[in-house]
C-alpha cells in the first residue's frame, strides 16, 4: 500500500543539502539542470525543450506535494530533485504495509560527489522516523551503473527485475530493490517483558532478577575466558567494569539471574532480548524474543542450563503468551547446540554477525513456537 505523503513543511539538513518543497522562484534552476542532455534520460524523461515545460513539471511538483527539491548549501542552488513516488509494482510485503518509491536526478555538475547517497539515506531516515514508513522501495536502468552504486550504498536489498516504461515511450530494463524499516519490525515483533516481578523455581534453580548483592557471582564468571569467548563479550578487566555492565543489564529488565538453589549464588544468567527480526525467516504478525544464557564454568556439564531454559521457556508460553522463542549459538559452539536442542527448539536460518567486540561470527539460529498455539510455516 502506498503511504500518503505531504513534503510541504518537511526540511531535511544534512552535511551539504537542504531538502525541502519546490517553490516557483526555483524554476531557473530546475531548467538549468534538466535541459541538460544526459540527465533526464537516466530517469526515464527527455531533457526539457524549454522554460515553459519545466515551469509545467514545477507546478506539478508544488501541487502533488511529493518531491523534495535538493539546495546546494554553499549557494542555495537547487540542484536536482527526490520524489517520493507510487509504487505500481508487487512486492513481499504484508498487505496493510505502506511505502514508497523513491526517485532521483542530480545536475551533471554535481555528479562524483557523494550527494545523491547523502540526501537519500536522509530521506529514509525521515521516512522511517518521522512518516512511519515501513518500507522503501528504489529502481535503476541495468545500464546505470552511477544510480546502481547509490542505491547499494543506501543499503537497498534487490527484489527482482522489472521493465519500465518511459515518458518518451521505451522500455528499460531495470532492477528493483526494497529497505524495510526494520526498527518498526523489531518493535513490532518484540514481545513485551519485564522481569522485575519473575520467580520461577525449578528442582535446582531459582530464576529471579539480578539483585546488588550478586555483584560479586556475576564479576566471577565474567573473567573466564571460555565464557566470554562463547557468548560474544571480552572478559571484564576489573570489578568495576563488571559493575557497570551488572547495573546496565538490571536497567534492561530483560534478564533472571540463575541462582542454585542449594548454596543460594548466581551461576549464571538468561536474558530475553529483542532482535532485528526482518532478517528472520518468521511470520511478522507474531511475536517472541531470543534467549541469550551464559554459565559460570564450574557448573558446566550439569544440565543446569537445559533445566533453566526449559522453564522459561514455560513461563514465556504460558504466563506471558508469547508465539515463539529463538536461540542461537556460534558454530563452534557444540555445548550451546546441545542444550538448545535439548529444549526442544529446531533449525531456523544461519547467518553472519558482527559482536560487540567487533569479531565476525557464524551464528546458526533455532526457533521453538508456542505449543498451545497453532503452528505456523515460515
Amino acid at each position: 500500500m502506498n503511504a500518503p505523503v505531504d513534503v510541504t513543511d518537511i526540511r531535511i539538513e544534512t552535511g551539504r543539502l537542504i531538502l525541502r518543497a519546490w517553490r516557483e522562484s526555483d524554476l531557473e534552476d530546475f531548467y538549468e539542470y534538466a535541459s541538460v542532455d544526459g540527465v533526464g534520460q537516466m530517469a526515464g524523461w527527455l531533457p526539457h525543450k524549454s522554460i515553459e515545460e519545466s515551469k509545467q513539471i514545477l507546478d506539478c511538483f508544488i501541487r502533488e506535494k511529493k518531491t523534495f527539491a535538493l539546495e546546494w548549501k554553499e549557494t542555495g542552488k537547487v540542484i536536482g530533485s527526490l520524489g517520493l513516488e507510487i509504487s505500481d509494482e508487487t512486492l513481499d510485503v504484508p498487505e496493510e504495509s505502506m511505502g514508497r518509491e523513491i526517485g532521483y536526478v542530480l545536475s551533471r555538475d554535481y555528479w562524483g560527489r557523494g550527494l545523491m547517497p547523502e540526501a537519500v539515506r536522509a530521506v529514509i531516515d525521515c521516512c522511517f522516523r518521522e512518516l512511519d514508513f515501513d518500507w522503501l522501495t528504489c529502481g535503476h536502468f541495468i545500464r546505470n551503473d552511477r544510480s546502481r552504486r547509490v542505491v547499494e550504498k543506501c543499503g537497498f536489498m534487490y527484489v527482482k527485475d522489472i521493465i519500465h516504461k518511459t515518458n518518451f515511450d521505451t522500455e528499460e530494463p531495470s532492477k528493483l530493490y526494497i529497505l524495510e524499516n526494520t526498527r518498526k519490525i523489531a518493535k513490532k515483533m518484540t514481545a513485551p517483558v519485564d522481569v522485575t516481578n519473575i520467580r520461577i523455581e525449578t528442582d535446582r534453580l531459582l530464576l529471579r532478577p539480578m539483585q546488588e548483592p550478586d555483584l560479586e557471582d556475576y564479576h566471577e564468571y565474567h573473567v573466564i575466558p571460555e565464557v566470554a569467548d562463547m557468548t560474544g563479550w571480552s572478559c571484564s578487566e576489573s570489578l568495576e567494569v563488571s559493575r557497570q555492565r551488572f547495573h546496565g543489564e538490571i536497567e534492561t529488565r530483560d534478564g533472571l539471574a540463575v541462582v542454585l538453589k542449594e548454596t543460594g549464588k548466581m551461576i549464571g544468567g538468561i536474558s530475553l532480548q529483542g532482535r532485528n527480526w526482518s532478517m528472520y525467516p518468521i511470520d511478522r504478525s507474531l511475536r517472541g524474543r531470543e534467549f541469550g544464557v551464559e554459565l559460570n564454568k564450574a557448573y558446566w556439564g550439569r544440565g543446569l542450563m537445559p533445566e533453566a531454559v526449559r522453564a522459561v521457556t514455560d513461563y514465556c508460553f504460558d504466563t506471558l503468551n508469547y508465539d515463539f522463542l529463538t536461540a542461537g549459538h556460534f558454530l563452534r559452539n557444540a555445548r550451546s547446540a546441545r542444550m538448545i536442542e535439548k529444549c526442544g527448539f529446531t533449525f531456523l536460518f544461519e547467518a553472519e554477525h558482527t559482536m560487540p567486540s567487533g569479531v565476525k561470527e557464524q551464528i546458526r539460529t533455532y526457533i521453538l513456537y508456542n505449543p498451545h498455539k497453532e503452528k505456523h510455516n515460515v
